[in-house]
């Protein structure tokens, strides 16, 4: 067995866990539904995903699908559009209580679970503890007890939480706690670009304390999760940590326990089925819930897409988010001509076309002419097709133009003057870099992908005024590590923190794009890491771009859409950009139209 952590501390604790008794309100019934619900009014949505734990602080729990279904039913300190953070001052506020960025606020309003428990600084400890691991095992590697199925078989007295990596990893105590028992501080051993969204409060502590240490009273239990966090008590710990991995986790075809569904968000699960399509989710209006806005539909439903959502707005669905493809291109026209809203956003992902700087692009100068004889607006507009209004074109690799960093990096990083500017000279630049007349590129695509397929063919008649031959070794499995290629069109995540942006641009990096990596950029890329403040981060992202620009080995093409329709009865919905932008985003401010 691996003995857990034992930290040597002295820990204010302020009363904490009395006053849980002071602000602990149990409820004898449902709360009545906020005054804003239309009562009878339903909403459905065309859904894809499907949630295997109700969790979302979980890595199985943190999928598409449980981020679906987390934005419906959890509260937090801050959310992420782009590059800003949102705060929500209804849940609570974080605060830097430092110059230097070591120490974190999370203090909280007054949010309330949907059981009519109050959200207190047990449920933040639970969050701390799960997202920073600290009491757990040193070295511990949850790789080596990942089954199959992707949960953990972890060694019996092991206090080790499955929890999305943050940087509360870098805690270096364990929380202090104010005498109302409303708010934690958290000391950091170092700055972390994270602070405002780290601290997820994804599960109860009263529920996770009733499974893993059989306390149903809600007082009791939290006393008892405070404490355990706190002491240190390596053997409540593991069990907490046990049931924290898996008391939220879903059994196809059985029904979940009611304590899987207390929310903390505008709305709670009322039902969830298991149907041959996929999931079918049932939500209703949280009456315990106090943040803003309060919702206006009385239900939401996730329904299974099928094969064609786009055909089933009006009727089946009210919403769905569709991939642009020629397949449905026609359907999405006659909804645009209908007056249904259609809008696209991007999905958090790029088309760009890498080169790999060896053999013929080994020289700078070589990648340069040839990055500078390709027509991008051609190749761009030849490769959306039917589709070019909704693809936007990118300048840049680790900024989207929706971020309000983008026009930043475009006059600092150099992308324009350096790579984006051709000189019109593109035969001369490739003769003076020693390239003869006819070299060969080998071009990697996916071919099962309509852009990729004819982004090729535009780039392949684009650059042969210039003198090169662009070979077709496309692939059905192409990606950063297929071998052979000089330079590839592939359809990239923008990386949204420094762990993302190392594992694209970092030197030694397994999963990197071109493989061109430096110790100048790695530096960059810790310091961005650890830099709190927003606009500082910033410039120090703006740097690691200008340092990709230098290379010249990517021309970031365009941003890859996400099409969201809607039905002309529904108001209030935006396509919100970015990976994590959930289709269920924002369904509070959803509402029926007044017509």
């Amino acid at each position: 067995m691996i003995a857990p952590r034992r930290v040597d501390r002295t820990i204010a604790r302020c009363g904490a866990v009395a006053a849980l008794a002071a602000i602990l309100v149990l409820a004898g019934c449902a709360p009545a539904l906020p005054k804003t619900v239309v009562s009878g009014t339903e909403v459905t949505v065309a859904w894809d995903a499907g949630v295997a734990s109700l969790n979302p602080g979980s890595v199985t729990g943190a999928t598409p699908g449980g981020l679906d279904v987390a934005e419906l039913t959890r509260g937090e300190f801050a959310d992420i559009d782009g590059d800003e953070v949102v705060p929500d001052p209804s849940f609570g506020t974080v605060t830097l209580l430092d110059d230097e960025g070591l120490t974190v606020r999370y203090d909280l309003a007054s949010p309330t679970w949907s059981d009519g428990i109050p959200v207190d600084a047990a449920d933040l400890l639970l969050g701390w503890a799960a997202a920073s691991n600290f009491h757990g095992p040193d070295g511990f590697d949850p790789l080596a007890v990942r089954g199959e199925d992707g949960t953990l078989d972890l060694p019996e007295g092991v206090a080790w939480f499955d929890s999305v990596r943050s940087g509360l990893t870098g805690s270096a105590d364990v929380p202090r706690v104010d005498e109302f028992a409303r708010s934690i501080e958290v000391e950091l051993a170092a700055p972390v670009r994270d602070w405002q969204t780290a601290l997820d409060v994804a599960v109860p502590a009263h529920v996770i304390a009733a499974t893993a240490l059989g306390l149903d009273d809600p007082m009791e239990a939290k006393q008892a999760v405070s404490e355990a966090v706190l002491d240190g008590d390596g053997e409540a710990l593991a069990a907490i940590a046990r049931a924290w991995n898996g008391a939220l986790t879903l059994t196809p075809g059985e029904d979940p326990d009611s304590s899987q569904l207390i929310s903390s968000g505008p709305y709670r699960i009322a039902d969830l089925a298991w149907e041959q399509g996929g999931q079918r989710i049932e939500f209703v209006a949280n009456g315990a819930y106090a943040g803003e806005p309060t919702p206006t539909y009385e239900r939401v439903v996730l329904s299974p897409a099928g094969d064609d959502p786009a055909a089933g707005i009006g009727a089946a669905f009210d919403i769905a988010q569709v991939a642009p493809t020629g397949a449905n291109r026609r359907t999405v026209r006659d909804l645009e001509r209908t007056d249904h809203p259609v809008t696209a956003a991007h999905d958090g992902t790029m088309w760009v076309l890498l080169l790999k700087p060896r053999g013929v692009f080994g020289p700078a100068a070589a990648r340069l002419a040839f990055l500078h004889a390709i027509p991008k607006a051609d190749v761009v507009e030849a490769a959306a097709g039917e589709w070019k209004e909704h693809y936007s074109s990118t300048d840049a690799m680790l900024f989207a133009p929706s971020e309000r960093g983008y026009e930043i990096a475009m006059e600092d990083a150099g992308f324009r003057d350096t790579i984006g500017h051709p000189t019109g000279r593109a035969a001369d630049e490739r003769s003076a870099a020693g390239v003869p007349a006819g070299a060969r590129v080998c071009v990697l695509y996916d071919k099962l992908s309509e852009f990729a397929v004819r982004a090729f063919a535009a780039l392949r008649d684009g650059t042969a005024e210039a003198g090169w031959t662009v070979a077709d070794c496309g692939a059905e499995d192409a990606a950063p590590a297929s071998p052979g290629w000089d330079a590839a069109i592939l359809r990239v995540p923008i990386p949204r923190d420094a762990a993302e942006i190392g594992a694209q641009w970092g030197a030694g990096s397994p999963g990197a794009l071109a493989g061109d990596g430096s110790a100048e950029r790695d530096a960059l890329i810790a310091q961005y890491a650890h830099t709190a403040d927003a606009y500082a981060a910033r410039d120090v992202r703006v740097q690691i771009e200008a340092s990709i620009v230098t290379s010249a080995v990517a021309l970031p093409l365009a941003v890859n859409p996400r099409v969201t329709l809607v039905d002309k009865d529904v108001t209030g919905v935006v396509a919100r950009p970015g990976a994590s932008a959930s289709v269920t985003w924002g369904a509070a401010a959803w509402s029926p139209s007044q017509d």
